[in-house]
């Protein structure tokens, strides 16, 4: 399949592509910063159309982190009738109005990004509280400088995701907050890439001191 977006997504197997995503997710985020293969809509007849503005990847992403039990935000461009409509029949998910009460919230593209302030930042508690940010659309492109260092990597490793002006400071000050924060999941056509709170981004040309 080639890297143009499509607007359908078929499992023939709902249960078992669900748990493969859900161990996909779960390995971008222990190994942050990385690229992984991520192709959940391939060319089928029987394919179900999806509501406009929601992607394939953000699609079986819900399918597979989303419940009845989950509350889940979404953003300006995805936040209409007939979106609001796939969550509540396909996952079941308790939508709710402010990213603040969201454990799982659905970004279409950066330029719909919220301040990361916005969202729940977790307990001292259960810091494991915080929401998760499915972020869609996110492009790929020269390396602006930007290097991720932290748990899962090793070393440091160049970090190319084209994120929108401002992203680097709020994810700086995530960061700091830790184990407070919220965690990422950016993806586009063909790409999943983990962001976890644990990691941290620096311009390459930064004197900072070594990453947790």
């Amino acid at each position: 399949m080639n890297d143009q977006q499509c607007s359908r997504l078929s499992w023939t197997d709902p249960v078992g592509q669900a748990q493969q995503v859900f161990r996909l997710a779960l390995t971008a985020l222990s190994r942050p910063a990385r690229t992984y293969r991520f192709v959940p809509c391939p060319a089928d007849a029987a394919a179900e159309e999806l509501p406009a503005g929601l992607s394939p990847e953000l699609a079986a992403l819900a399918l597979s982190l989303c419940d009845n039990e989950t509350a889940v935000w979404l953003a300006p461009g995805l936040d209409t009738e007939n979106v609001r409509a796939w969550f509540r029949f396909h996952c079941g998910a308790v939508l709710v109005s402010e990213p603040s009460q969201a454990a799982f919230a659905f970004v279409p593209g950066t330029e719909a990004l919220p301040d990361l302030r916005c969202f729940h930042q977790g307990e001292a508690e259960y810091p494991d509280r915080s929401t998760t940010i499915c972020l869609g659309g996110v492009e790929e492109g020269e390396n602006a400088g930007i290097t991720a260092s932290g748990p899962g990597i090793v070393g440091s490793c160049d970090f190319s995701c084209r994120m929108p002006a401002g992203f680097l400071p709020q994810w700086q000050s995530n960061h700091e907050q830790f184990p407070l924060g919220v965690d990422m999941l950016l993806c586009g056509p063909g790409r999943l890439i983990g962001l976890p709170r644990t990691t941290c981004l620096t311009l390459a040309a930064d004197e900072v001191p070594p990453c947790m």
